[in-house]
């Protein structure tokens, strides 16, 4: 708690100063989440309401929006409480959103996840026909997480490709729609894991160091901020207007201007 507390108040000093410096283009971050348990499904719909109401919100399979503030909101895990408990809230408010999906627990516990200690071990993956269902939701983006959440960088050339192909392909037949999309797990990736997931046709890719996107290009990996559906107002309303990007330590996916 008290480094979380630490974060909160540099975060909310970083606001400060960005509130004295005039910006010519908009800012936009993109939040993303893992589990929505029961009883956090209020809070969370609480903080939909903020977003609705504070930014212009952002699919993250188009071209960003030109507004002063943007946000995109992501899922890694496509774990069923998101399903319960995040997409009802998401939908009544018209929010788009994507959802990653690691294609080889699908109906399944987190195979990644070997510690009952982990506080994310009694969750489930979304089925397949969870999957077909969501698809056909207005607003619903899927993306690949891998078939089995590796550390990428950590696989040889042709695991590698057995991922990033394999994920792409499974869902693709699944919900009978292009993937472009993919999500690094464990936000693990370098130059050659970058290349092989071009090469494996998705377009769009994505981290999870903490980052501000300013109108322009968006960079080659394009960080995220990780949120809590019990955060503090603060804490969100600081994330929303990417004051913690200060976490990321100028990361090299931060485009020039971006996050410093």
């Amino acid at each position: 708690m008290l480094r979380r507390f630490a974060k909160l108040t540099i975060s909310l000093g970083l606001g400060l100063v960005d509130r004295l410096q005039p910006r010519r283009a908009g800012r936009g971050v993109v939040l993303y989440y893992h589990a929505v348990p029961g009883r956090h499904r209020h809070r969370f719909a609480r903080q939909m309401d903020q977003l609705r109401k504070r930014v212009q919100p952002w699919a993250l399979d188009q071209e960003p929006p030109r507004a002063a503030h943007w946000v995109g909101i992501s899922f890694d895990d496509a774990y069923v409480s998101v399903l319960e408990n995040a997409v009802p809230a998401l939908l009544e408010r018209g929010l788009p959103f994507t959802v990653f999906v690691p294609t080889g627990s699908l109906g399944d516990r987190p195979r990644w996840i070997r510690s009952p200690a982990h506080p994310l071990w009694n969750e489930q993956v979304m089925s397949k026909a969870d999957l077909r269902k969501l698809v056909r939701l207005p607003g619903v983006t899927i993306g690949s997480h891998t078939v089995n959440h590796p550390r990428l960088t950590r696989l040889t050339p042709g695991e590698l490709e057995s991922e990033l192909r394999g994920s792409k392909a499974a869902l693709e037949d699944l919900v009978e729609r292009s993937v472009e999309l993919l999500s690094f797990p464990h936000g693990d990736w370098n130059e050659a894991v970058v290349e092989a997931a071009r090469a494996a046709g998705y377009k769009r890719l994505f981290g999870i160091q903490p980052a501000c996107l300013d109108g322009g290009p968006l960079p080659p990996v394009v960080g995220r901020v990780a949120v809590e559906p019990d955060e503090f107002l603060l804490e969100l309303l600081l994330k929303l207007r990417g004051c913690y990007r200060w976490l990321a330590r100028g990361s090299e996916f931060q485009t020039k201007g971006q996050g410093e």
